[in-house]
């Protein structure tokens, strides 16, 4: 039965003394190699696009909690009453960071200009729509016609506000309580998908490592194999044929396969034939393995659905970026215990 399909090809246990030579064994190493340069630079590719930089404006609200609460460490009283000064060859000091007289940012030349230009008009909502409209393309404008159709079941938001206020509410109420609740089930489902999209990416790393622990033991039994059959025992390179492979005792099908590898890697010439199948055997498996493992997600980052625990890392997220978290007061009605609605 044919393996799956791949960089590596299997070994046969008949007539393999042709097929395991030197230069098939550095052909298949560096092709083993190339195929793991190729996952590294995709994995750092998608790392880096899921990463975000912080803002100055959060910078700025945590310093200023700190101050208002007297939060500061004694490394910032430190800095603030001990000034480095450096000297200028004048005899003059200055003090270091310090920015000089005259220079000007560019966002003090964009306000400066924003100052400057003549406003005609501010264009009312109706004009603001429409120019937002006209110059989105045809997905934004098809993502756009059914979030704005989209609405929230009439009945069950009158009647859930009516249940926590304990009367009924008013139809511009209503509508109101509409648009709030449709935002932000976009904003929880936006920062689920964030979260699928991450597990996604844990997923693709955890099949880069096994990828790359697979690939350094196939290096390793195609090695040994290769000296068996050649009897050269002189040559070295940076693969150590002799090195025993870890392993993890919770998996007992992986800890007794591992096992048997590094004792056929740490036998000599002792019953030969018997080494070279077993390492053929071992190398097959091990190349199946890494045939099979794909570290792309492309083919499920549209079609993998949104789980329950998507949504709960969400909501853990919306509280974190809102510092806060919804006031639960009308969940915990009756005998206090939080479990009304429950």
């Amino acid at each position: 039965m044919p393996g799956p399909q791949g960089p590596l090809d299997i070994i046969p246990k008949s007539n393999y003394s042709s097929l395991i030579t030197m230069a098939n064994y550095f052909a298949t190493k560096q092709m083993i190699d190339q195929v793991l340069s190729e996952d590294h630079e995709y994995v750092l590719w998608k790392m880096k696009s899921m990463r975000t930089g912080g803002t100055m404006e959060v910078y700025d609200n945590l310093n200023s909690k700190k101050r208002r609460r007297g939060g500061n460490d004694d490394r910032s009283n430190e800095m603030t009453t001990k000034i480095r000064r450096i000297g200028n060859g004048n005899g003059v000091e200055e003090m270091v960071n310090e920015v000089p007289k005259g220079m000007v940012f560019p966002k003090d030349v964009r306000d400066e200009k924003l100052h400057n230009v003549h406003f005609p008009r501010i264009l009312d909502q109706d004009e603001q729509f429409r120019l937002l409209v006209t110059n989105l393309d045809s997905e934004q404008t098809n993502r756009f016609e059914v979030f704005h159709r989209t609405s929230l079941n009439k009945s069950q938001v009158k009647k859930l506000a009516g249940t926590v206020i304990n009367q009924s509410v008013t139809e511009n109420i209503r509508v109101f309580l509409q648009a709030v609740g449709k935002i932000f089930a976009g904003e929880i489902i936006e920062l689920a998908l964030d979260a699928r999209q991450k597990w996604l990416l844990s997923k693709m790393d955890i099949q880069y490592e096994r990828r790359k622990y697979v690939g350094k033991r196939l290096k390793k039994f195609l090695k040994k194999l290769t000296l068996l059959v050649e009897r050269n025992d002189e040559y070295e390179d940076s693969v150590d044929e002799n090195e025993s492979d870890t392993y993890f005792d919770d998996d007992k099908d992986e800890m007794e396969y591992v096992k048997n590898g590094n004792k056929l890697l740490k036998l000599g010439n002792q019953n030969p034939q018997e080494v070279k199948i077993g390492l053929i055997d071992q190398y097959n498996k091990l190349v199946k393995e890494f045939n099979t493992l794909d570290v792309s997600i492309e083919k499920y980052s549209d079609n993998s659905p949104i789980l329950p625990e998507h949504i709960r890392e969400a909501w853990r997220l919306y509280q974190l970026q809102s510092e806060t978290s919804l006031s639960p007061a009308w969940r915990t009605q009756g005998e206090g215990n939080g479990w009304m609605f429950r």
